[in-house]
């Protein structure tokens, strides 16, 4: 199964998309609107590696 990721609303710091994190009911350590870039180091990884795997599937 493809794992589909809505990055239309940018990424949450752990690597998680805003979107994710927002019907996680979880609150984004940064606000909407962050891209790949803006995330400490850590993230960066977690959110490519993220966009890999869902490429792949």
């Amino acid at each position: 199964m493809a794992e589909h990721l809505d990055t239309s609303k940018g990424w949450c710091c752990d690597g998680r998309t805003w979107t994710e994190h927002a019907e996680a009911g979880g609150k984004c350590c940064q606000p909407q609107g962050k891209q790949i870039a803006d995330l400490p180091a850590e993230g960066q990884k977690k959110a490519r590696e993220r966009m890999g795997s869902a490429a792949k599937s």
